[in-house]
Protein backbone atom coordinates (compact mmCIF):
# COMPACT_ATOMS: atom_id res chain seq x y z
CA UNK A 1 0.00 0.00 0.00
CA UNK A 2 2.93 2.11 0.85
CA UNK A 3 3.99 1.80 -2.71
CA UNK A 4 0.42 2.79 -4.30
CA UNK A 5 0.86 6.12 -2.04
CA UNK A 6 3.96 6.91 -3.30
CA UNK A 7 3.05 6.23 -6.99
CA UNK A 8 -0.38 8.36 -6.37
CA UNK A 9 2.04 11.09 -5.17
CA UNK A 10 4.07 10.92 -8.26
CA UNK A 11 0.93 11.01 -10.49
CA UNK A 12 -0.34 14.54 -9.32
CA UNK A 13 3.77 15.52 -9.76
CA UNK A 14 4.10 14.64 -13.34
CA UNK A 15 0.35 15.90 -13.84
CA UNK A 16 2.04 19.58 -12.66
CA UNK A 17 4.75 18.79 -14.75
CA UNK A 18 2.87 18.37 -17.76
CA UNK A 19 -0.15 20.68 -16.88
CA UNK A 20 -0.34 22.55 -20.26
CA UNK A 21 1.12 19.92 -22.24
CA UNK A 22 -0.48 17.18 -22.00
CA UNK A 23 0.82 14.18 -25.16
CA UNK A 24 0.40 10.64 -25.85
CA UNK A 25 3.69 10.61 -24.13
CA UNK A 26 2.70 12.08 -20.53
CA UNK A 27 -0.44 9.98 -20.94
CA UNK A 28 1.73 7.24 -21.44
CA UNK A 29 3.86 7.63 -18.11
CA UNK A 30 0.42 8.93 -16.42
CA UNK A 31 -1.33 5.23 -17.56
CA UNK A 32 1.78 3.53 -16.84
CA UNK A 33 1.96 5.29 -12.85
CA UNK A 34 -1.96 4.04 -12.51
CA UNK A 35 -1.47 1.10 -13.99
CA UNK A 36 1.68 -0.03 -11.22
CA UNK A 37 -0.44 1.62 -8.30
CA UNK A 38 -3.22 -0.62 -9.25
CA UNK A 39 -1.33 -4.33 -9.32
CA UNK A 40 0.61 -2.80 -6.27
CA UNK A 41 -2.92 -2.46 -4.45
CA UNK A 42 -3.82 -6.19 -6.10
CA UNK A 43 -0.65 -7.73 -4.52
CA UNK A 44 -0.75 -6.16 -1.38
CA UNK A 45 -4.90 -6.96 -1.40
CA UNK A 46 -4.31 -11.07 -2.30
CA UNK A 47 -1.17 -11.58 0.11
CA UNK A 48 -3.20 -9.66 2.96
CA UNK A 49 -5.96 -11.41 2.76
CA UNK A 50 -6.08 -13.97 5.47
CA UNK A 51 -5.38 -11.11 7.65
CA UNK A 52 -8.30 -9.11 6.41
CA UNK A 53 -11.25 -10.82 5.31
CA UNK A 54 -12.12 -7.71 3.95
CA UNK A 55 -9.91 -7.42 1.00
CA UNK A 56 -12.54 -7.16 -1.37
CA UNK A 57 -11.84 -3.51 -1.36
CA UNK A 58 -8.72 -3.38 -1.78
CA UNK A 59 -8.88 -5.55 -4.79
CA UNK A 60 -12.08 -3.29 -6.54
CA UNK A 61 -9.34 -0.05 -5.49
CA UNK A 62 -6.93 -2.02 -7.36
CA UNK A 63 -8.69 -2.89 -10.22
CA UNK A 64 -9.95 0.67 -10.72
CA UNK A 65 -6.49 2.18 -10.72
CA UNK A 66 -5.50 -0.94 -13.72
CA UNK A 67 -8.52 0.24 -15.55
CA UNK A 68 -7.69 3.55 -15.20
CA UNK A 69 -4.26 3.04 -16.38
CA UNK A 70 -5.21 0.98 -19.58
CA UNK A 71 -7.92 3.75 -20.04
CA UNK A 72 -5.88 6.54 -20.39
CA UNK A 73 -3.66 4.71 -22.88
CA UNK A 74 -7.25 3.95 -25.21
CA UNK A 75 -9.27 7.00 -24.34
CA UNK A 76 -7.00 9.87 -23.96
CA UNK A 77 -5.18 10.14 -27.37
CA UNK A 78 -3.04 12.60 -26.00
CA UNK A 79 -5.40 15.12 -25.67
CA UNK A 80 -6.56 17.02 -22.80
CA UNK A 81 -9.87 16.44 -22.86
CA UNK A 82 -9.71 12.83 -22.76
CA UNK A 83 -8.04 12.64 -20.40
CA UNK A 84 -9.84 14.71 -18.20
CA UNK A 85 -12.54 12.87 -18.72
CA UNK A 86 -10.84 9.47 -18.07
CA UNK A 87 -9.35 10.94 -14.57
CA UNK A 88 -12.72 12.66 -13.93
CA UNK A 89 -14.81 9.20 -14.16
CA UNK A 90 -11.83 7.49 -11.94
CA UNK A 91 -12.35 9.72 -9.37
CA UNK A 92 -15.87 9.20 -9.44
CA UNK A 93 -15.24 5.60 -8.66
CA UNK A 94 -12.59 6.08 -6.06
CA UNK A 95 -14.83 8.01 -3.99
CA UNK A 96 -18.03 5.62 -4.97
CA UNK A 97 -15.40 2.72 -3.25
CA UNK A 98 -14.00 4.81 -0.56
CA UNK A 99 -17.51 5.69 0.76
CA UNK A 100 -18.69 2.36 0.67
CA UNK A 101 -15.96 1.20 2.35
CA UNK A 102 -16.18 3.76 5.07
CA UNK A 103 -19.84 2.92 5.90
CA UNK A 104 -18.75 -0.76 6.52
CA UNK A 105 -15.94 0.32 8.15
CA UNK A 106 -18.14 2.57 10.33
CA UNK A 107 -20.98 -0.03 10.80
CA UNK A 108 -17.65 -2.28 12.00
CA UNK A 109 -16.61 0.41 14.53
CA UNK A 110 -20.31 0.56 15.90
CA UNK A 111 -20.56 0.91 19.79
CA UNK A 112 -16.56 1.82 20.08
CA UNK A 113 -18.55 5.29 20.85
CA UNK A 114 -15.16 7.18 19.42
CA UNK A 115 -14.59 7.91 16.08
CA UNK A 116 -11.54 6.54 14.74
CA UNK A 117 -8.49 7.66 12.72
CA UNK A 118 -9.14 4.98 9.94
CA UNK A 119 -12.56 6.70 10.11
CA UNK A 120 -11.09 10.12 10.02
CA UNK A 121 -9.14 8.84 6.79
CA UNK A 122 -11.75 7.74 4.80
CA UNK A 123 -13.96 10.42 5.11
CA UNK A 124 -10.95 12.79 3.79
CA UNK A 125 -9.88 10.13 1.35
CA UNK A 126 -13.92 10.94 0.16
CA UNK A 127 -13.19 14.64 0.08
CA UNK A 128 -10.41 14.66 -1.93
CA UNK A 129 -11.64 12.53 -4.54
CA UNK A 130 -15.01 13.98 -4.50
CA UNK A 131 -12.97 17.29 -5.13
CA UNK A 132 -11.15 16.18 -8.16
CA UNK A 133 -14.37 14.52 -9.61
CA UNK A 134 -16.32 18.04 -8.93
CA UNK A 135 -13.25 20.38 -10.52
CA UNK A 136 -12.24 17.50 -13.30
CA UNK A 137 -16.62 17.58 -14.34
CA UNK A 138 -18.29 20.01 -13.13
CA UNK A 139 -15.79 23.15 -13.46
CA UNK A 140 -16.43 25.76 -16.52
CA UNK A 141 -15.58 24.96 -19.67
CA UNK A 142 -11.33 26.04 -19.91
CA UNK A 143 -10.50 24.48 -17.16
CA UNK A 144 -9.03 21.48 -18.91
CA UNK A 145 -6.15 23.51 -19.80
CA UNK A 146 -4.68 23.91 -16.33
CA UNK A 147 -3.93 20.89 -15.01
CA UNK A 148 -1.69 22.12 -12.58
CA UNK A 149 -4.10 22.42 -10.16
CA UNK A 150 -5.87 18.96 -10.13
CA UNK A 151 -2.47 17.36 -9.46
CA UNK A 152 -3.01 18.20 -5.84
CA UNK A 153 -5.63 15.67 -5.58
CA UNK A 154 -3.43 12.73 -6.59
CA UNK A 155 -0.90 13.77 -4.01
CA UNK A 156 -3.22 14.01 -1.44
CA UNK A 157 -5.18 10.79 -1.93
CA UNK A 158 -1.34 9.32 -1.92
CA UNK A 159 -0.70 10.92 1.24
CA UNK A 160 -3.54 9.51 2.71
CA UNK A 161 -2.73 6.30 1.72
CA UNK A 162 0.19 6.46 3.37
CA UNK A 163 -0.88 7.56 6.84
CA UNK A 164 -3.85 4.81 6.26
CA UNK A 165 -0.97 2.36 5.69
CA UNK A 166 0.73 3.62 9.02
CA UNK A 167 -2.18 3.24 10.84
CA UNK A 168 -3.07 0.04 9.50
CA UNK A 169 0.47 -1.39 10.85
CA UNK A 170 0.50 0.31 14.22
CA UNK A 171 -3.14 -1.50 15.18
CA UNK A 172 -1.60 -4.78 13.70
CA UNK A 173 1.20 -4.15 16.36
CA UNK A 174 -1.25 -3.33 18.98
CA UNK A 175 -3.32 -6.37 18.06
CA UNK A 176 -0.17 -8.45 18.04
CA UNK A 177 0.89 -7.15 21.57
CA UNK A 178 -2.47 -7.51 22.94
CA UNK A 179 -2.65 -11.65 21.46
CA UNK A 180 0.93 -11.84 23.42
CA UNK A 181 -1.10 -10.74 26.77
Amino acid sequence: MMARGVLYILIGAVMFVFANAYTAQSGAILGTLAALAGACQLAFSFTNQRKDKNHIWGVLHGLADVAFGVAIFLFSDGTVKGFVDVLGFWAMMYAFLQAVQAMYTFMAARGAGVVSGTSVVHFANILVAGGLAFSLLLRPAGFDNSLGYVGIFPILLGVLIIVLTQQMRAQAERSYRNADR
